[in-house]
């Protein structure tokens, strides 16, 4: 019997295409890092001297400025955590900023511009780590342009703040898994705790350290105990980082868990005029705006093919952002910029699946990621275009000021600073607060009482008036009525462009002016001038 001959040795996996060089790669990210700096930059002075943003006129930016000005470091302020604060503060000190005004508010919106485009830079090592650089680069540039990140990067505010040591956390948790020494556990703690003192939610991301933890042990079982004492050594980091950025929140514990939780129990409400939906549908509509439809699309895909590929890492990087999104989803008070620590991880997600389709072929991949990128480069140059132009606010202020005669009182309704109210120089109408519930509080006999006391204007914005009318107030409506009949004349300022349909009242939309009927900042403004009204004499 001949012997038969021996069975050929199966044929070796095709090598992967070449990877692209890591001078290319940096080369590449100057640019995106340099268009994602100009975005943010773009017109970052819009409105001053006055800050139109509630939050970023009465949160970070005095409270740094008490600190400044001698008033100790404690917030004596814990709805939000004060990392941020605090870095404001320093920076204030090396500048000598010690009075609110303009330069103190564009001096903070450009620290914050920075560490929004150093966000750009991180997601892009976190896309290179968790797969290759191809993939770092298009998460770079998605993130560069989305419209929700280049708008927040220019306001004092700790949104995109938080994304920074969001997106270390995120790589830090791949190193977790992949070789779980002692520091990685560490920074991911710190990051975390880092995080969490500058954005509450960001605490969240510890469900992802657990989550490598976990992959460790069921790859091997032996891990167990290695896993648990990580884990106590990422707490006790994220714990130190918080105290550390944070201390108030830990000395004043009882105050500030009175102030967290009172905050907690208005997320749970229901703004007066917000979208009659549940929270993840409104979510999700946010996401199609704020991060961009195709790039949606394609984080999905990106999970589904990573899922394909090697369901851990899929693991390590959806389980934030579903678990974020269901947990946001379930509140009742909803914001599209409260979804932003989903971004880093989406757009890690997205680009893989862009790199995937394009089969790793330069020009093929080139034209996706335009492609994906397109939709949040047009909303993002549209708003930074209109930014820098005159405010209906501003308009409003300049006609008054040359039309209703000097120390003549007015009414103005609670959609504009109390910045805004001083600059008018004249007697204005008390408003109490809470402003949410101004609308509640209309009556039609307030227009006379604003006759008998002689303030014969009335500026109404829709900002505010909106809310009350959405919402279907009976009060608000024959309130704003009767003020139409009531008036002789009425002055408008509008934003939008001639011709261009109003955009309904949205908590999102009539605040970051995306959508393009847009063609300045700023709500529709009417002045009333009542008709039979005596201006009191200052």
């Amino acid at each position: 019997m001949s012997a038969q001959a021996p069975e050929a040795p199966p044929a070796p996996p095709p090598a992967p295409p070449p990877g692209i060089s890591r001078r290319t790669a940096l080369i590449v990210l100057g640019g995106i890092l340099l268009v994602a700096l100009g975005l943010r930059l773009w017109n970052i002075g819009h409105g001053l001297p006055f800050a139109y943003n509630a939050d970023e006129a009465e949160h970070f930016v005095p409270k740094a400025l008490d600190m400044a000005d001698g008033g100790g470091l404690d917030p004596g302020y814990y709805e939000n955590p004060s990392a941020l604060t605090y870095l404001i503060y320093a920076i204030y000190a090396i500048g000598g900023v010690r009075e609110l005004g303009e330069t103190a508010f564009e001096t903070a919106r450009v620290a914050v511009a920075l560490i929004g485009t150093l966000v750009v830079g991180l997601v892009y090592w976190a896309g290179a780590r968790y797969y290759e650089r191809r993939v770092g680069l298009v998460a770079a540039a998605l993130m560069a342009v989305a419209f929700l990140p280049v708008f927040y990067s220019k306001h004092a505010l700790n949104d995109i703040v938080a994304l920074a040591p969001i997106t270390l956390a995120l790589v830090a948790c791949l190193l977790i898994y992949e070789r779980g020494v002692w520091s990685d556990w560490a920074l991911a703690g710190a990051a975390i705790g880092a995080a969490t003192a500058t954005k509450y939610t960001a605490a969240a991301m510890l469900l992802v350290v657990v989550v490598a933890a976990a992959l460790r042990v069921e790859r091997d079982r032996g891990e167990l105990r290695r896993a648990l004492l990580g884990l106590a050594i990422a707490v006790a980091a994220l714990l130190v980082l918080f105290a550390l950025l944070n201390p108030y929140a830990v000395l004043n514990f009882d105050e500030a868990r009175d102030q967290i939780t009172s905050q907690s129990d208005q997320a749970d409400t229901a703004k007066l005029g917000q979208d009659d939906t549940r929270g993840w549908f409104y979510y999700l509509g946010t996401l199609t705006w704020g991060f961009g439809w195709l790039p949606l699309v394609a984080a999905v895909a990106g999970g589904v093919l990573t899922l394909r590929r090697d369901w851990r890492i899929a693991l390590l990087l959806v389980a934030f952002p579903v678990c974020f999104y269901l947990y946001m989803g379930a509140q009742g008070r909803f914001f599209g910029r409260w979804l932003l620590p989903m971004y880093p991880a989406l757009c890690v997600l997205a680009a893989y699946a862009v790199v995937t389709l394009s089969a790793r072929r330069a020009a093929v991949l080139a034209g996706l990621t335009a492609l994906v990128c397109a939709q949040g480069a047009l909303a993002a140059v549209h708003v930074d275009r209109l930014l820098g132009r005159e405010d209906t606010r501003a308009q409003a202020l300049a006609w008054i000021d040359a039309n209703v005669p000097a120390g003549a009182p007015v009414v103005v309704e609670p959609f504009v600073p109390d910045s805004w109210r001083a600059a008018l120089d004249r007697p204005v109408w008390p408003v109490e607060r809470p402003y949410q519930a101004y609308e509640k509080r209309l009556r039609v006999r307030r227009i006379d009482r604003y006759r008998e006391r002689g303030h014969c204007w009335v500026i109404v914005g829709s900002t505010q008036k909106e809310r009350g009318l959405k919402a279907g107030l009976t009060s608000s409506r024959n309130y704003y009525r009767a003020l139409d009949d009531a008036s002789e004349e009425t002055v408008t300022f509008s934003p939008f462009a001639r011709g261009a349909d109003p955009v309904e009242f949205s908590y999102d939309a009539s605040f970051n002016y995306r959508p393009g009927a847009y063609e300045r900042p700023g709500p529709v403004i009417e002045i009333h001038r009542l008709r039979d009204c005596t201006p009191r004499q200052a």
